[in-house]
Protein backbone atom coordinates (compact mmCIF):
# COMPACT_ATOMS: atom_id res chain seq x y z
CA UNK A 1 0.00 0.00 0.00
CA UNK A 2 3.20 2.62 0.83
CA UNK A 3 4.57 1.61 -2.98
CA UNK A 4 0.91 2.33 -4.35
CA UNK A 5 0.52 5.53 -2.36
CA UNK A 6 4.14 6.91 -3.29
CA UNK A 7 3.56 6.29 -7.00
CA UNK A 8 -0.28 7.98 -6.50
CA UNK A 9 1.82 11.08 -5.20
CA UNK A 10 4.34 10.73 -7.96
CA UNK A 11 1.50 11.20 -10.64
CA UNK A 12 -0.25 13.73 -8.90
CA UNK A 13 3.00 15.68 -8.74
CA UNK A 14 3.28 14.59 -12.56
CA UNK A 15 0.05 16.28 -13.71
CA UNK A 16 0.54 19.18 -11.84
CA UNK A 17 3.89 20.14 -13.14
CA UNK A 18 2.35 19.29 -16.68
CA UNK A 19 -0.31 21.83 -16.38
CA UNK A 20 1.65 24.91 -16.78
CA UNK A 21 3.19 23.30 -20.17
CA UNK A 22 1.27 23.42 -23.08
CA UNK A 23 -0.72 20.31 -23.75
CA UNK A 24 0.21 18.42 -26.62
CA UNK A 25 -3.76 17.11 -27.03
CA UNK A 26 -5.18 20.56 -27.05
CA UNK A 27 -2.26 22.59 -28.92
CA UNK A 28 -0.42 21.75 -31.93
CA UNK A 29 1.62 24.55 -33.32
CA UNK A 30 3.64 24.02 -36.27
CA UNK A 31 7.24 23.16 -35.85
CA UNK A 32 10.36 23.20 -37.94
CA UNK A 33 14.26 22.51 -37.55
CA UNK A 34 16.56 25.82 -38.52
CA UNK A 35 17.44 25.80 -41.72
CA UNK A 36 21.38 25.47 -41.11
CA UNK A 37 21.07 22.63 -38.87
CA UNK A 38 18.94 20.82 -41.18
CA UNK A 39 21.70 21.02 -43.89
CA UNK A 40 24.47 20.76 -41.37
CA UNK A 41 22.98 17.29 -40.58
CA UNK A 42 22.19 16.18 -44.45
CA UNK A 43 25.74 17.26 -45.28
CA UNK A 44 27.31 15.45 -42.56
CA UNK A 45 28.85 18.19 -41.31
CA UNK A 46 27.82 16.72 -37.90
CA UNK A 47 24.99 14.15 -36.49
CA UNK A 48 21.85 15.16 -34.85
CA UNK A 49 22.63 14.06 -31.42
CA UNK A 50 25.58 17.03 -32.20
CA UNK A 51 23.61 19.96 -32.79
CA UNK A 52 24.49 23.68 -32.02
CA UNK A 53 22.10 23.62 -29.20
CA UNK A 54 24.04 20.60 -27.39
CA UNK A 55 26.25 21.22 -24.64
CA UNK A 56 28.79 18.52 -24.06
CA UNK A 57 30.32 19.33 -20.18
CA UNK A 58 28.86 15.73 -19.15
CA UNK A 59 29.85 14.65 -15.93
CA UNK A 60 32.55 16.83 -14.46
CA UNK A 61 35.66 16.41 -12.28
CA UNK A 62 37.63 18.95 -10.71
CA UNK A 63 41.35 18.93 -12.05
CA UNK A 64 44.14 16.51 -10.61
CA UNK A 65 46.61 18.91 -10.06
CA UNK A 66 43.71 21.15 -7.65
CA UNK A 67 42.79 17.51 -5.67
CA UNK A 68 46.33 17.30 -5.02
CA UNK A 69 46.66 20.88 -4.12
CA UNK A 70 43.26 20.26 -1.88
CA UNK A 71 44.75 16.97 -0.20
CA UNK A 72 47.94 19.03 1.38
CA UNK A 73 46.01 21.97 2.32
CA UNK A 74 44.11 19.84 4.80
CA UNK A 75 47.03 18.17 6.23
CA UNK A 76 47.42 18.99 9.62
CA UNK A 77 43.38 18.58 9.78
CA UNK A 78 41.39 14.98 10.33
CA UNK A 79 40.05 14.66 6.81
CA UNK A 80 37.44 12.54 7.57
CA UNK A 81 35.76 14.76 10.51
CA UNK A 82 36.10 17.32 8.04
CA UNK A 83 34.53 15.71 4.95
CA UNK A 84 31.79 15.38 7.38
CA UNK A 85 31.47 18.70 8.36
CA UNK A 86 31.87 20.00 4.95
CA UNK A 87 28.25 17.61 4.36
CA UNK A 88 26.56 19.30 7.04
CA UNK A 89 27.88 23.16 5.76
CA UNK A 90 27.18 22.31 2.11
CA UNK A 91 23.24 21.01 3.31
CA UNK A 92 23.48 24.11 5.43
CA UNK A 93 24.31 26.52 2.31
CA UNK A 94 21.40 25.07 -0.01
CA UNK A 95 18.59 25.47 2.27
CA UNK A 96 19.08 29.07 3.09
CA UNK A 97 16.79 31.09 3.16
CA UNK A 98 16.33 35.14 0.89
CA UNK A 99 17.01 37.74 4.13
CA UNK A 100 13.51 39.48 4.92
CA UNK A 101 13.28 43.17 5.12
CA UNK A 102 13.36 45.40 8.03
CA UNK A 103 9.88 46.29 7.49
CA UNK A 104 8.84 42.74 6.87
CA UNK A 105 10.23 41.36 9.81
CA UNK A 106 8.51 44.44 12.11
CA UNK A 107 4.81 43.52 10.08
CA UNK A 108 5.54 39.71 10.73
CA UNK A 109 6.52 40.69 14.31
CA UNK A 110 3.32 42.44 15.11
CA UNK A 111 1.18 40.09 13.30
CA UNK A 112 2.42 37.58 15.01
CA UNK A 113 1.54 39.43 18.07
CA UNK A 114 -1.90 39.88 17.45
CA UNK A 115 -2.79 36.72 16.57
CA UNK A 116 -0.79 35.41 20.01
CA UNK A 117 -3.28 38.33 22.19
CA UNK A 118 -6.40 37.12 20.65
CA UNK A 119 -5.43 33.10 21.11
CA UNK A 120 -4.87 33.82 25.04
CA UNK A 121 -7.50 36.41 25.54
CA UNK A 122 -10.01 35.20 23.53
CA UNK A 123 -10.03 31.84 26.30
CA UNK A 124 -10.26 34.49 29.32
CA UNK A 125 -12.36 37.40 30.68
CA UNK A 126 -9.95 40.47 30.94
CA UNK A 127 -12.82 42.67 31.97
CA UNK A 128 -12.72 40.79 35.26
CA UNK A 129 -9.46 40.97 35.98
CA UNK A 130 -7.47 42.70 38.37
CA UNK A 131 -3.91 44.66 37.71
CA UNK A 132 -1.92 41.76 38.60
CA UNK A 133 -3.63 39.03 36.70
CA UNK A 134 -3.76 41.33 33.58
CA UNK A 135 0.07 41.81 34.04
CA UNK A 136 0.64 37.65 34.03
CA UNK A 137 -1.47 37.44 31.01
CA UNK A 138 0.35 40.35 29.02
CA UNK A 139 3.41 38.18 30.44
CA UNK A 140 2.38 34.93 28.71
CA UNK A 141 1.33 36.59 25.52
CA UNK A 142 5.36 38.23 25.33
CA UNK A 143 6.24 35.21 25.74
CA UNK A 144 4.62 33.27 23.44
CA UNK A 145 5.20 35.87 20.68
CA UNK A 146 9.01 35.43 20.62
CA UNK A 147 8.58 31.84 20.65
CA UNK A 148 6.35 31.99 17.21
CA UNK A 149 8.82 34.36 15.91
CA UNK A 150 11.50 32.04 16.47
CA UNK A 151 9.32 29.70 14.46
CA UNK A 152 8.29 31.58 11.91
CA UNK A 153 10.81 33.99 11.12
CA UNK A 154 13.44 33.06 9.30
CA UNK A 155 16.92 33.91 11.55
CA UNK A 156 19.42 35.06 8.71
CA UNK A 157 22.80 36.02 9.64
CA UNK A 158 25.78 36.19 7.71
CA UNK A 159 28.01 32.95 7.63
CA UNK A 160 31.97 33.96 8.73
CA UNK A 161 34.17 31.60 7.29
CA UNK A 162 37.42 31.00 9.79
CA UNK A 163 40.69 28.48 8.43
CA UNK A 164 38.59 25.81 9.72
CA UNK A 165 34.90 26.63 8.40
CA UNK A 166 37.29 27.57 4.63
CA UNK A 167 38.13 23.98 4.51
CA UNK A 168 35.01 22.59 5.15
CA UNK A 169 33.79 24.65 2.24
CA UNK A 170 36.33 23.54 -0.07
CA UNK A 171 35.42 20.08 0.92
CA UNK A 172 31.69 20.33 0.67
CA UNK A 173 30.92 22.47 -2.26
CA UNK A 174 33.91 22.96 -4.31
CA UNK A 175 32.87 20.25 -6.88
CA UNK A 176 29.86 21.17 -7.00
CA UNK A 177 30.12 24.42 -7.99
CA UNK A 178 33.29 23.90 -10.57
CA UNK A 179 30.45 21.48 -12.12
CA UNK A 180 28.24 24.55 -12.51
CA UNK A 181 30.51 27.17 -13.66
CA UNK A 182 32.58 24.75 -15.85
CA UNK A 183 29.08 24.37 -17.41
CA UNK A 184 28.22 27.85 -17.76
CA UNK A 185 31.49 28.91 -19.76
CA UNK A 186 31.75 25.90 -21.68
CA UNK A 187 28.33 27.37 -23.72
CA UNK A 188 29.46 30.49 -23.82
CA UNK A 189 32.84 29.20 -25.27
CA UNK A 190 30.53 26.98 -27.59
CA UNK A 191 27.90 29.73 -28.51
CA UNK A 192 30.55 32.10 -28.83
CA UNK A 193 34.30 31.28 -30.06
CA UNK A 194 35.31 34.35 -30.82
CA UNK A 195 35.00 35.74 -27.42
CA UNK A 196 38.60 35.80 -25.71
CA UNK A 197 38.00 37.17 -22.35
CA UNK A 198 41.72 39.37 -20.88
CA UNK A 199 40.19 39.97 -17.58
CA UNK A 200 38.43 37.96 -15.14
CA UNK A 201 36.61 38.81 -11.92
CA UNK A 202 34.51 36.96 -9.00
CA UNK A 203 32.70 38.53 -6.35
CA UNK A 204 32.53 35.97 -3.60
CA UNK A 205 35.31 34.26 -4.71
CA UNK A 206 35.32 32.03 -1.50
CA UNK A 207 37.82 28.85 -2.43
CA UNK A 208 38.00 30.09 -6.05
CA UNK A 209 35.96 28.06 -8.17
CA UNK A 210 35.24 30.54 -10.44
CA UNK A 211 38.93 30.72 -10.96
CA UNK A 212 39.57 27.04 -11.48
CA UNK A 213 36.33 27.27 -14.05
CA UNK A 214 37.89 30.22 -16.22
CA UNK A 215 41.38 28.99 -16.39
CA UNK A 216 39.78 25.28 -17.26
CA UNK A 217 37.81 27.03 -20.39
CA UNK A 218 40.53 30.44 -21.39
CA UNK A 219 43.37 30.03 -19.70
CA UNK A 220 45.64 31.01 -23.15
CA UNK A 221 43.64 33.90 -23.22
CA UNK A 222 42.33 35.51 -19.87
CA UNK A 223 45.58 37.72 -18.24
CA UNK A 224 44.46 39.21 -15.21
CA UNK A 225 41.89 37.39 -12.27
CA UNK A 226 40.57 39.13 -9.15
CA UNK A 227 39.04 37.72 -6.51
CA UNK A 228 36.83 39.37 -4.04
CA UNK A 229 35.75 37.79 -0.79
CA UNK A 230 35.22 39.62 2.53
CA UNK A 231 36.95 36.53 4.47
CA UNK A 232 40.78 36.95 4.87
CA UNK A 233 40.52 33.30 5.68
CA UNK A 234 38.88 32.30 2.13
CA UNK A 235 41.05 34.42 0.32
CA UNK A 236 44.57 32.74 1.98
CA UNK A 237 42.80 29.75 1.45
CA UNK A 238 42.39 30.22 -2.51
CA UNK A 239 45.35 31.15 -2.97
CA UNK A 240 47.09 28.38 -1.22
CA UNK A 241 45.20 25.80 -3.52
CA UNK A 242 46.87 27.98 -6.38
CA UNK A 243 50.28 27.78 -5.35
CA UNK A 244 49.53 23.09 -5.08
CA UNK A 245 49.04 23.75 -1.25
CA UNK A 246 52.62 25.27 -0.21
CA UNK A 247 52.77 29.06 0.22
CA UNK A 248 56.57 28.48 -0.73
CA UNK A 249 55.84 27.33 -4.59
CA UNK A 250 54.88 30.13 -7.34
CA UNK A 251 51.05 29.94 -8.44
CA UNK A 252 50.03 28.13 -10.98
CA UNK A 253 48.27 31.13 -12.73
CA UNK A 254 49.51 34.90 -13.95
CA UNK A 255 48.95 37.90 -12.14
CA UNK A 256 46.03 36.68 -9.82
CA UNK A 257 45.08 39.31 -7.26
CA UNK A 258 42.87 39.03 -3.80
CA UNK A 259 40.68 41.82 -2.41
CA UNK A 260 38.34 41.94 0.39
CA UNK A 261 35.87 44.46 -0.64
CA UNK A 262 34.96 45.37 -4.47
CA UNK A 263 36.19 48.74 -5.40
CA UNK A 264 34.00 51.59 -6.35
CA UNK A 265 35.97 52.42 -9.82
CA UNK A 266 34.64 51.24 -13.04
CA UNK A 267 37.43 49.33 -14.32
CA UNK A 268 36.08 46.87 -17.01
CA UNK A 269 36.47 42.77 -16.83
CA UNK A 270 36.01 40.74 -19.80
CA UNK A 271 34.18 38.15 -17.84
CA UNK A 272 32.72 39.16 -14.19
CA UNK A 273 31.18 36.29 -12.26
CA UNK A 274 28.71 36.21 -8.36
CA UNK A 275 28.28 32.76 -8.02
CA UNK A 276 26.62 31.77 -4.56
CA UNK A 277 26.87 35.17 -3.09
CA UNK A 278 23.39 36.74 -3.24
CA UNK A 279 22.40 34.96 -0.17
CA UNK A 280 25.35 36.72 2.32
CA UNK A 281 24.00 40.35 1.01
CA UNK A 282 21.49 41.51 4.17
CA UNK A 283 19.15 43.48 1.96
CA UNK A 284 17.19 43.96 -1.54
CA UNK A 285 18.84 47.34 -0.98
CA UNK A 286 22.78 46.03 -1.25
CA UNK A 287 21.90 43.41 -3.35
CA UNK A 288 20.76 45.73 -6.37
CA UNK A 289 23.79 48.28 -5.40
CA UNK A 290 25.86 45.36 -5.95
CA UNK A 291 24.55 44.14 -9.11
CA UNK A 292 24.78 46.91 -10.59
CA UNK A 293 28.39 48.01 -9.58
CA UNK A 294 29.37 44.62 -11.34
CA UNK A 295 27.65 45.22 -14.65
CA UNK A 296 29.01 48.67 -14.52
CA UNK A 297 32.45 46.64 -14.10
CA UNK A 298 31.57 44.21 -16.94
CA UNK A 299 33.06 44.79 -20.74
CA UNK A 300 31.96 41.52 -21.64
CA UNK A 301 29.39 38.87 -19.89
CA UNK A 302 27.86 39.41 -16.65
CA UNK A 303 27.41 35.58 -15.18
CA UNK A 304 24.87 35.81 -11.71
CA UNK A 305 24.52 31.72 -10.30
CA UNK A 306 22.72 30.55 -7.10
CA UNK A 307 21.61 27.42 -5.61
CA UNK A 308 18.18 26.03 -7.58
CA UNK A 309 16.10 26.10 -4.70
CA UNK A 310 12.88 28.47 -4.64
CA UNK A 311 14.83 30.67 -3.01
CA UNK A 312 17.61 31.11 -5.11
CA UNK A 313 15.86 31.37 -8.16
CA UNK A 314 14.07 34.08 -6.46
CA UNK A 315 17.28 35.92 -5.62
CA UNK A 316 18.37 35.46 -9.85
CA UNK A 317 15.07 36.87 -10.77
CA UNK A 318 14.71 39.40 -9.01
CA UNK A 319 18.50 40.46 -10.93
CA UNK A 320 17.32 40.05 -13.85
CA UNK A 321 14.65 42.46 -13.91
CA UNK A 322 16.61 44.80 -12.09
CA UNK A 323 19.21 44.53 -15.16
CA UNK A 324 16.47 44.51 -17.68
CA UNK A 325 14.60 47.45 -16.43
CA UNK A 326 18.06 49.37 -16.27
CA UNK A 327 19.45 48.28 -19.88
CA UNK A 328 15.73 49.41 -20.77
CA UNK A 329 15.77 53.14 -19.30
CA UNK A 330 19.75 53.70 -19.75
CA UNK A 331 19.18 52.74 -23.86
CA UNK A 332 22.53 50.61 -23.58
CA UNK A 333 23.50 47.78 -25.57
CA UNK A 334 23.06 44.24 -23.86
CA UNK A 335 20.58 41.55 -23.41
CA UNK A 336 19.74 38.18 -21.88
CA UNK A 337 22.42 35.56 -23.48
CA UNK A 338 21.19 32.51 -21.08
CA UNK A 339 19.33 30.25 -20.35
CA UNK A 340 16.16 33.04 -21.15
CA UNK A 341 15.12 33.00 -24.93
CA UNK A 342 13.77 36.64 -23.95
CA UNK A 343 13.50 39.69 -22.24
CA UNK A 344 9.50 39.02 -21.12
CA UNK A 345 8.18 38.03 -17.79
CA UNK A 346 9.66 34.72 -16.68
CA UNK A 347 6.95 32.51 -16.90
CA UNK A 348 7.81 30.30 -14.03
CA UNK A 349 7.29 33.42 -11.97
CA UNK A 350 3.85 34.25 -13.61
CA UNK A 351 2.85 31.04 -12.77
CA UNK A 352 3.56 31.19 -9.02
CA UNK A 353 3.19 27.64 -8.71
CA UNK A 354 6.78 27.14 -6.57
CA UNK A 355 8.81 25.85 -9.13
CA UNK A 356 12.00 26.86 -9.66
CA UNK A 357 13.35 27.63 -13.18
CA UNK A 358 16.67 25.39 -12.62
CA UNK A 359 19.24 23.11 -14.10
CA UNK A 360 21.30 20.52 -13.23
CA UNK A 361 25.28 19.55 -13.34
CA UNK A 362 26.18 16.24 -12.92
CA UNK A 363 29.46 16.27 -11.61
CA UNK A 364 32.54 13.49 -9.23
CA UNK A 365 32.87 14.48 -5.70
CA UNK A 366 36.55 14.81 -4.81
CA UNK A 367 38.37 11.73 -4.08
CA UNK A 368 39.06 11.73 -0.96
CA UNK A 369 37.62 8.92 0.17
CA UNK A 370 36.54 5.48 -0.73
CA UNK A 371 32.98 4.73 -3.00
CA UNK A 372 32.53 8.42 -4.45
CA UNK A 373 29.77 7.94 -7.26
CA UNK A 374 28.64 10.62 -9.18
CA UNK A 375 26.33 13.58 -7.89
CA UNK A 376 23.94 16.22 -9.28
CA UNK A 377 23.86 20.35 -8.48
CA UNK A 378 21.03 22.01 -9.18
CA UNK A 379 21.07 25.74 -10.02
CA UNK A 380 19.45 28.79 -11.27
CA UNK A 381 21.48 31.46 -13.34
CA UNK A 382 21.18 34.15 -15.95
CA UNK A 383 23.75 35.27 -18.14
CA UNK A 384 23.68 38.60 -19.61
CA UNK A 385 26.10 40.10 -22.70
CA UNK A 386 27.05 43.63 -23.56
CA UNK A 387 26.42 43.46 -27.29
CA UNK A 388 23.83 42.50 -29.77
CA UNK A 389 22.00 39.15 -29.49
CA UNK A 390 22.52 36.44 -31.70
CA UNK A 391 19.67 34.07 -33.51
CA UNK A 392 20.84 31.10 -31.24
CA UNK A 393 20.20 33.56 -28.03
CA UNK A 394 16.31 33.01 -29.17
CA UNK A 395 16.41 29.39 -29.62
CA UNK A 396 13.97 27.95 -27.04
CA UNK A 397 15.67 26.44 -23.95
CA UNK A 398 14.71 22.75 -22.28
CA UNK A 399 13.57 23.28 -18.81
CA UNK A 400 13.20 19.67 -17.57
CA UNK A 401 15.27 16.51 -18.43
CA UNK A 402 13.61 14.90 -22.34
CA UNK A 403 11.36 12.37 -21.56
CA UNK A 404 12.29 9.60 -24.44
CA UNK A 405 9.65 6.95 -24.98
CA UNK A 406 8.82 4.52 -27.28
CA UNK A 407 8.91 6.18 -30.88
CA UNK A 408 8.31 9.70 -29.47
CA UNK A 409 9.80 12.16 -27.12
CA UNK A 410 9.04 14.62 -24.76
CA UNK A 411 10.54 18.13 -24.73
CA UNK A 412 9.98 21.00 -22.50
CA UNK A 413 10.80 24.04 -23.26
CA UNK A 414 10.78 27.33 -22.80
CA UNK A 415 10.11 29.86 -25.71
CA UNK A 416 11.02 33.32 -27.45
CA UNK A 417 7.76 34.73 -27.14
CA UNK A 418 7.49 33.76 -22.79
CA UNK A 419 6.27 30.47 -22.90
CA UNK A 420 6.20 27.37 -21.56
CA UNK A 421 5.41 24.99 -24.25
CA UNK A 422 5.35 20.88 -23.84
CA UNK A 423 5.87 19.34 -27.77
CA UNK A 424 5.56 15.60 -28.48
CA UNK A 425 8.09 14.99 -31.19
CA UNK A 426 7.65 12.32 -33.73
CA UNK A 427 9.57 11.03 -36.51
CA UNK A 428 6.71 10.85 -38.81
CA UNK A 429 5.54 13.84 -38.07
CA UNK A 430 8.34 16.09 -37.58
CA UNK A 431 11.18 13.93 -39.75
CA UNK A 432 13.94 11.79 -38.98
CA UNK A 433 16.72 14.62 -38.12
CA UNK A 434 14.51 16.63 -36.09
CA UNK A 435 13.10 14.17 -33.91
CA UNK A 436 16.37 12.79 -33.54
CA UNK A 437 17.82 16.70 -32.51
CA UNK A 438 15.20 16.28 -29.96
CA UNK A 439 15.63 13.08 -28.76
CA UNK A 440 19.34 14.08 -27.82
CA UNK A 441 18.81 17.05 -26.62
CA UNK A 442 19.16 17.52 -22.63
CA UNK A 443 18.08 19.48 -19.93
CA UNK A 444 19.33 23.20 -20.25
CA UNK A 445 20.00 22.58 -23.87
CA UNK A 446 19.02 24.79 -26.34
CA UNK A 447 16.79 23.06 -29.44
CA UNK A 448 17.58 25.12 -32.93
CA UNK A 449 13.81 25.44 -34.18
CA UNK A 450 11.33 27.48 -34.86
CA UNK A 451 7.60 27.39 -33.60
CA UNK A 452 4.74 28.38 -35.36
CA UNK A 453 2.03 28.74 -32.41
CA UNK A 454 -0.76 30.42 -34.81
CA UNK A 455 -2.95 27.52 -34.67
CA UNK A 456 -2.79 27.13 -30.50
CA UNK A 457 -5.69 27.16 -28.49
CA UNK A 458 -6.56 30.12 -26.49
CA UNK A 459 -6.76 28.37 -23.74
CA UNK A 460 -4.24 29.46 -20.26
CA UNK A 461 -3.53 25.72 -19.70
CA UNK A 462 -2.52 25.34 -23.18
CA UNK A 463 -0.34 28.31 -23.82
CA UNK A 464 1.53 28.48 -20.66
CA UNK A 465 0.06 32.59 -19.83
CA UNK A 466 -1.84 32.68 -16.77
CA UNK A 467 -4.52 35.95 -16.54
Amino acid sequence: MATLGALMRKNLAYHQFRRSFCVATKCRPEVTLEESTQHAVETGKYKPRQHEGRLVSGCVSVPEQIVNAILKCCKDYPLKALLAEGVKLNNFVRSRKVPLETDEIRRKIIDLRHSVAEDIRGKIDVEKMDEEQLTRVNQAVETQSKKRVKQHIYAWKPLNYDEYKALQYLLGRSAAEYSVLNRIFDEIKIRDPEFKPRSFIDFGSGVGTGTWAAANVWKESIFEYVSVDASASMNDLAELVLRGGDMNKAMTLRNVFYRQFLSASNTKHSIVLCAFSLFELPSRKIRLETIENLWNKCDGYLILVEHGSQAGFSLIEEARKFLLAKIESSGNEGHIFSPCPHHQQCPRMALQDGTPCNFESTFNPLPLSKGVEANKALYSYIVFHKGSPTQQTRYPRLVRQTLVRSKHSICRMCTEDGRLQEIIFTAAKHGKILYRCARASKWGDQLPIKIDLKAVDTVSECTGNVS
